[in-house]
C-alpha cells in the first residue's frame, strides 16, 4: 500500500506579534487559521502529530529545536508540504539560516503553504520571491533590534531599571512605563555583606562562612560562594547607580560556527547613570569596598598573620610578594611571579628597616608642603567654578527643551535624544564638580595630623610587642602600595611609597 505524503504544520510566535501575548496564545490563534485553511484546501485538519510548535524561539535555526526536527523531518520523510502562517516564520535569521531553509525545501521538493499563497521552490520565480520575504524579515529584525536598543538606553537615561532579573536585595517595580527597584527582605542581608567587608575588614571567603553558619541562604544556590559575594560588592546599584552594556554579545566566527560570548567589558565602557530606586548603601562605603579590592591579605584560616606588609607589598612587575619562611634561614619576601620577572627576593628585616627610613623623608616632605599653594588652590577654585556655570547653563537648557517639546516643536524621541546628552553632560559636570571640591578641601588638611600619622607608623613597626595583624592593619589605612624592586645585577633594592593620606 503506498504511503500518503504527509503535510506539516510548524508555529512560531514572533516579535511582530506583540508582547502582550502569550506564546501559547498566539501559536493557538495561528493553528486556528492554519486548520481552517487545511478544511478549505484540503478538505481535512492537520492531525495533532503533525504540529510542530515552537515554544523557544530564537533568531537562528539552531536555536529552535523544533525548526531542527522540521528539517530532519524533511530528510528522512516524504513530506508534501508545510504550512506557515508567512514565510518570515521559517526564519529571519542571516543568509546562512536563509540558504539552509530554501535548499532544504528546494532539494526534497517540498512546498510551502501559507493561506495566501503556495511556494514551489522548484520554480525559479518561487524561489526567488521566497528569498525575498526571508530577507525581508532579516531586516525587519535587524530594525527591531535596533530600536528596541535604542529604547533601552533613553529609559536607563531616565533612570529605569531595564534588566529582567533584579539584583540581590531588590525586587522590580512598575514606575510609569518602565520599571524601577525596591527593596525586599534581601536588603539587610546586602548592608550586612558590605559591614562585614568594610566595617569588620573581612574577607571574601571568611564572609562566606560566616553567611552560611547563619543559614542566610542566596537567592538561587544552596549556599554562598565569592564569585556571587564579589558581584554584589562591585555593583553601583546599591548606590543609585544604573549600569548597563557591562556584558555585551558578542558574535565570533571559530571553526565554521559563530559563537556568541558575553565578556565582562571596562567600567569606562559601561553606561552608569543615577537611578529612580533608593541606594541601599552609602557612597563612602561603597567606595571603601572597591579601594579594599585586591588588597587583602590572604592567611590560612586559625592561623595568626605573620608578614605586617600582607596586602601591601607588591614587585615591580605588579605581583604580590609573599612571606617565605625557612629553619635555616631569614624570613624572605618574595615575588610570586619570580621565575618570570627576576626580581630578587629580600629578608623581611632588611623590607622593615628601609620602610622605617623612607617613614621619616615622608614626614618631612608634609612638613614642607605646610606653606599653601595659592597656585593650586586658585585652580581648583576656577575648576568649581567653571563646573557650577555649566550646571547652570544645563539646567537652562533643560528647561527650554521641556518647552520645546510642550510646544510641539520637538517630538518625544527627539526630546529623549537631547535629554539623554544633556543628563551625560551634567554627570561629567558634578563629577568635575565633586572633584574639584575635593581637591579644594585636600588642600586645606592639617599637615600636622599628617606628620604625626607617620610618626606613629614608625614606632608601630619598631615595637616587637605588637602583633603583625595590627601593625598591618594600621599601615593599610595609611599605605596604599609598596613597591618593590631589586634587579638580579643590582646589590641595592628600591621602594616606592604610596599613600592613602
Amino acid at each position: 500500500m503506498e504511503t500518503k505524503p504527509l503535510k506539516l504544520i510548524y508555529l512560531r510566535k514572533s516579535r511582530a506579534d506583540g508582547e502582550n501575548e502569550t506564546v501559547s496564545d498566539v501559536l493557538a490563534r495561528h493553528e486556528r487559521i492554519l486548520q481552517e485553511f487545511a478544511g478549505r484546501a484540503f478538505g481535512e485538519p492537520i492531525p495533532e502529530e503533525q504540529i510542530f510548535r515552537e515554544i523557544v524561539s530564537g533568531e537562528t535555526i539552531a536555536a529552535r529545536p523544533e525548526m531542527c526536527r522540521l528539517l530532519e523531518t524533511l530528510q528522512d520523510r516524504e513530506i508534501e508540504m508545510v504550512l506557515v502562517v508567512d514565510p518570515q516564520r521559517l526564519s529571519r535569521g542571516d543568509l546562512r539560516d536563509c540558504g539552509t531553509v530554501i535548499r532544504a525545501f528546494q532539494y526534497t521538493g517540498t512546498l510551502v503553504a501559507t493561506p495566501q499563497k503556495t511556494y514551489d521552490l522548484r520554480d525559479k520565480f518561487d524561489r526567488k520571491f521566497l528569498e525575498m520575504e526571508l530577507m525581508r524579515g532579516n531586516d525587519y529584525l535587524e530594525y527591531v533590534k535596533e530600536i528596541l536598543h535604542r529604547g533601552r538606553l533613553a529609559s536607563v537615561a531616565e533612570g529605569n531599571f531595564v534588566g529582567s532579573v533584579p539584583p540581590f536585595g531588590y525586587q522590580k517595580v512598575r514606575a510609569g512605563k518602565g520599571f524601577t527597584l525596591s527593596e525586599n527582605e534581601e536588603s539587610d542581608i546586602v548592608r550586612l555583606i558590605f559591614s562585614l567587608y568594610v566595617q569588620e575588614d573581612l574577607g571574601i571567603s571568611a564572609i562566606c562562612s560566616r553567611l552560611n553558619a547563619m543559614c542566610i541562604r542566596p537567592r538561587k544556590k544552596a549556599y554562598w560562594v565569592p564569585s556571587s559575594l564579589r558581584e554584589i560588592l562591585c555593583n553601583p546599584v546599591y548606590i543609585g547607580k544604573i549600569r548597563y552594556d557591562r556584558r555585551k554579545t558578542v558574535k565570533q566566527y571559530d571553526h565554521g560556527e559563530i559563537i556568541k560570548t558575553r565578556p565582562q567589558a571596562p567600567p569606562e565602557q559601561c553606561i552608569l547613570t543615577d537611578g529612580k530606586h533608593p541606594a541601599l548603601i552609602p557612597e563612602e562605603v561603597f567606595a571603601a569596598a572597591q579601594q579594599k579590592q585586591g588588597h587583602s591579605p590572604r592567611r590560612k584560616p586559625h592561623t595568626a598573620l605573620c608578614n605586617p606588609f600582607a596586602g601591601l607589598c607588591r614587585c615591580a612587575c605588579g605581583a604580590a610578594m609573599v612571606l617565605k619562611k625557612s629553619r635555616h634561614a631569614q624570613p624572605r619576601l618574595v615575588c610570586t611571579q619570580q621565575t618570570h620577572c627576576r626580581n630578587r627576593s629580600v629578608t623581611l628585616e632588611d623590607y622593615t628597616e628601609a620602610v622605617i627610613q623612607i617613614l621619616p623623608q615622608i614626614v618631612a616632605n608634609i612638613a614642607a608642603d605646610e606653606i599653601p599653594d595659592e597656585s593650586k588652590a586658585k585652580r581648583y577654585s576656577r575648576l568649581q567654578k567653571s563646573a557650577e556655570q555649566e550646571l547652570h547653563k544645563i539646567s537652562q537648557q533643560q528647561e527650554r527643551l521641556y518647552e520645546l517639546l510642550e510646544t510641539g516643536t520637538y517630538t518625544e524621541e527627539l526630546f529623549l535624544e537631547r535629554a539623554a546628552a544633556l543628563d551625560k553632560r551634567r554627570n561629567a559636570a558634578e563629577s568635575a564638580l565633586r572633584e574639584a571640591q575635593t581637591q579644594a578641601g585636600s588642600q586645606q588638611e592639617q599637615p600636622q595630623e599628617r606628620r604625626l600619622t607617620f610618626q606613629q607608623a614608625i614606632h608601630c613597626i619598631r615595637r616587637e610587642d605588637i602583633p603583625a595583624q595590627a601593625k598591618n592593619a594600621f599601615l593599610r589605612s595609611i599605605l596604599q602600595e609598596i613597591r618593590y624592586t631589586h634587579a638580579p645585577d643590582e646589590e641595592a633594592f628600591r621602594l616606592d611609597l604610596f599613600l592613602r593620606i
